[in-house]
């Protein structure tokens, strides 16, 4: 019977650690990254610097999407004062500064990032395409 944790499929490959070269069977850890599932015995030193570089890069991105949450609300206070501040009317500038200004607040307006698909919409709707192609439902 195969092991549940096992990847299975055609585009797995079983790589061999650089520095314990444990097989398979042998290994204490395994780290699966797309296609290819690496084992390491559980003394590797490379295993055990792929966990610590993992934990600090984990550690820096909370702590950078902390940072961008405290400050995102006023360098999008600063956008819309600074196009406030722009001369009025119709120049050449007027769509792209609708386009940032439309792109912002919808990333104001959620958690994660703006989706590909509002990007479009946004896009679209201030430089429309020659031969627009229509949107799936």
């Amino acid at each position: 019977m195969a092991d549940p944790d096992e990847p299975v499929g055609p585009d797995i490959e079983f790589v061999e650690c650089d520095n314990c070269h444990a097989s398979p069977q042998e290994a204490h850890s395994r780290v699966y990254l797309g296609g290819r599932v690496i084992s390491h015995t559980e003394d590797c030193v490379t295993h055990a610097i792929e966990m610590i570089n993992g934990e600090d890069g984990a550690r820096r991105a909370r702590e950078r999407d902390k940072w961008a949450k405290r400050n995102f609300p006023p360098a999008y206070e600063r956008l819309h004062a600074a196009a406030a501040a722009l001369p009025h009317g119709d120049t050449e500038a007027a769509p792209f500064i609708a386009a940032l200004l439309q792109l912002a607040e919808a990333q104001a307006s959620t958690t994660g990032f703006v989706a590909l698909g509002a990007w479009v919409d946004i896009l679209d709707a201030l430089f429309p395409p020659e031969y627009p192609e229509p949107k799936p439902h």
